[in-house]
């Protein structure tokens, strides 16, 4: 769980955008596994049409239980339109206001109960479906786990740079990324590269 909450801070999920950088061979033209319209970037998994009655309904689950709590705590409060205008509350992705996207990644600091229960929705009613449908959708085109094992995405230095030590320290530079990554063992990592 802490892993994912920490891939949602930093954006970071495996969206097919994200799996493009390290095989964009498997994944060349492929789009968002729901719509099949747009690219499927962190902020479209959110935004996406085939997301949008869920998103919402996970949106108006989030205010109903922020208010429960507002209320456990001070039963006086008769006024919400206040809280109901922030821009927090809009499933639009826009990079100057915090709306819900910024909720769902956890950047906003709210209560410890709400972001759990954030996560737990987004998990259960986005993530995992939308996961299953991939799945699926790769199953369809023969993408088997062992296939995207073995495939290794090429990537073109610029033309202009054609010295061997820089093709050799750009290689190690990707590989320790894939290691930090993907988790593999960065000792085994390092005895490969000087042996």
């Amino acid at each position: 769980m802490k892993a994912q909450k920490v891939h949602l801070l930093i954006e970071e999920i495996p969206t097919i955008e994200q799996m493009k950088k390290s095989l964009l061979d498997l994944y060349d033209g492929w789009m968002c596994p729901i719509c099949g319209l747009y690219d499927e970037t962190f902020n479209h998994v959110w935004t996406c049409s085939g997301h949008y009655d869920i998103i919402n309904n996970i949106r108006d689950k989030t205010i109903n239980h922020l208010l429960t709590w507002i209320l456990e705590y001070n039963d006086n409060i008769q006024d919400f339109n206040a809280l109901m205008a922030l821009d927090i509350w809009d499933i639009s992705y826009d990079p100057n206001v915090f709306t819900f996207i910024d909720l769902i990644k956890g950047i906003i600091d709210v209560l410890v109960q709400m972001r759990q229960f954030i996560f737990n929705e987004i998990f259960e009613e986005i993530w995992i479906p939308r996961c299953s449908h991939l799945k699926e959708f790769e199953r369809s085109m023969g993408l088997t786990k062992k296939k995207k094992l073995e495939f290794k995405s090429v990537r073109s230095l610029p033309s202009n740079n054609s010295s061997n030590n820089n093709i050799i320290h750009y290689d190690s530079l990707d590989s320790v990324r894939n290691y930090i990554y993907f988790g593999k063992n960065i000792i085994e990592f390092y005895t490969n590269l000087t042996s």
